[in-house]
């Protein structure tokens, strides 16, 4: 989610709440005389002093913002006073912690990444560990959700959790201490040269330190001889406009333009390059997909609409909305959208959005069902050029200027087989769990990913297998066999192999 400006000190709570009464429809009775100032106060006074059983208050206003942020668009939310710090960090690429990312599976927090030489991984935890316990919290159960995780394992620096783990490859439980770090998430995490001349960088989401990593890459890159670059903004869901902004600054010459915002309340904002930038000159292909959004959609329609790089993939999610935090009088924070964001040809790439957040959601699910090529009877917004005369269009996101078939059939065609199979993180925890073997097996024989490709099959038999494992996620119950769905499997752990073995490079 994107963050305009720094945190304001003005507090939005109050003229927020007068508006609740209108979008839910609250009546209060015909027989009570209340005046229209502050009657969302009065009437949790009211509930109070004169409800039938107790009620907590801090729940009800809770429950009354979300309901009403809900009735606005997808992305205005409230963040309660103990998770303000740690999206705060998120934004900021740091926390306190033990340096591990999980997934829950099976009413279990299973351990899918680590940061290098974070915590978690000098205590010697392996990726697929379940964290049973976290000094007294018990970490297992159908109320497990990632709040009460990030609650158990975040913590101030130098402290220690006595953590109880169990090692599904072992099969067996043990205890460890681990001292909680500031642990530092790359958000540049990979790059080298694809040939002799081509670079490639991999950007994960924008944090505060994405552009500085993303120089150290590229100018590493330039010496070792790049002269064309390959950028991919795939699965990157966004982060800081301000860092995208200075990445897009990298590619243009001066007072070429970025990106605009606009709101009703907001001025417009224009974003400019200055003409300092590291790789004017070279060409450029940026790769995107569905899950490319937010602010890596600024990136990515500024060079499009600058002629500055070929877009290759599927159409990028369409988030074009702008949030801005607000400190409430409790610690508690309001992200409220304030503007919306426009790339320079003047289109806006936020996509229609209802009162159904769910389906707004999946749409990108969905987009398989209708044609996504860009004939004029798909087309809803019409008369934008890029700086040199191309027509490209605004159906919200970024529609590519090239299409990669094999894409749309690779994420799509499996989430119509299976909505959520596909995002569920089910391939690198059936490789985790079931693979111990296998993968000592291709590490040895397989030098390089071409020989993995050429000498590894998936057989039916550990199709079998992962379908077993995936029906064990109340989701994915519902999984059958058919060819197709073995196809599509096979591809996959396939893929997450070559992942396990050779890194981001696999």
């Amino acid at each position: 989610m994107s963050q305009k400006g720094s945190v304001s000190a003005k507090v939005y709570l109050r003229p927020l709440l007068y508006s609740l009464l209108l979008a839910a429809g609250i009546g209060i009775g015909v027989g009570i005389n209340i005046p229209a100032k502050d009657k969302f106060s009065q009437i949790l006074n009211i509930i109070d002093k004169d409800y039938v059983d107790s009620a907590e208050r801090s729940r009800l206003e809770e429950d009354a913002i979300n309901g009403m942020l809900a009735e606005l668009d997808p992305h205005s939310t409230y963040i309660p006073q103990k998770y303000v710090e740690f999206s705060q960090r998120q934004l900021r690429g740091n926390f306190e912690g033990i340096g591990a990312e999980f997934f829950i599976f099976n009413d279990t927090a299973v351990i899918m990444s680590m940061a290098e030489n974070g915590p978690a991984m000098l205590a010697g935890l392996q990726l697929g560990d379940r964290l049973i316990k976290a000094n007294n919290t018990l970490l297992t159960g159908k109320d497990l959700d990632n709040h009460k995780i990030t609650d158990a394992v975040a913590g101030v620096k130098k402290t220690i959790i006595n953590a109880v783990i169990y090692r599904r490859r072992e099969k067996r439980s043990f205890s460890v201490n681990i001292t909680r770090e500031v642990v530092y998430y790359k958000s540049v995490d990979v790059y080298y040269l694809a040939d002799a001349t081509t670079g490639y960088i991999k950007i994960d989401r924008f944090a505060a330190n994405t552009h500085t990593e993303f120089l150290i890459a590229i100018n590493a890159l330039l010496k070792s001889g790049m002269k064309n670059l390959i950028i991919d903004l795939r699965d990157n869901g966004g982060g800081l406009l301000s860092e995208s902004v200075k990445i897009a600054n990298e590619f243009l010459h001066k007072n070429q333009q970025i990106a605009y915002t606009l709101g009703l309340h907001r001025k417009r904002e224009n974003y400019a390059a200055d003409g300092k930038g590291v790789f004017k000159e070279g060409k450029i292909i940026c790769l995107i997909n569905q899950n490319t959004a937010s602010a890596s959609e600024i990136l990515s329609g500024c060079l499009q609409d600058n002629d500055r790089a070929v877009i290759l993939g599927n159409r990028s999610f369409g988030k074009g909305l702008v949030q801005e935090p607000f400190l409430l009088t409790d610690g508690s924070s309001l992200r409220l959208t304030i503007a919306r964001y426009y790339t320079p040809s003047g289109r806006c790439i936020q996509k229609p959005y209802g009162n159904n957040i769910e389906q707004y959601r999946n749409e990108i699910y969905r987009r398989n069902e209708k044609s996504d090529t860009l004939d004029s009877a798909s087309i809803s917004g019409k008369g934008f050029f890029t700086n040199g005369g191309r027509p490209v269009f605004a159906q919200g996101g970024i529609s590519p200027d090239v299409i990669l078939r094999d894409t749309i059939a690779d994420s799509t065609e499996i989430e119509t087989i299976m909505p959520g199979l596909f995002y569920s993180r089910m391939f690198e925890l059936f490789e985790f769990d079931e693979c111990a073997s296998q993968e000592k097996y291709l590490k040895i024989h397989s030098k390089s990913v071409v020989e993995l490709v050429r000498n590894f099959e998936v057989s039916d038999q550990m199709v079998m297998r992962f379908i077993s494992s995936a029906k064990k996620v109340i989701y994915l119950r519902n999984l059958r066999y058919s060819k197709k769905t073995a196809s599509l499997i096979k591809k996959h752990l396939k893929a997450t192999f070559a992942l396990k073995i050779f890194g981001e490079k696999g």
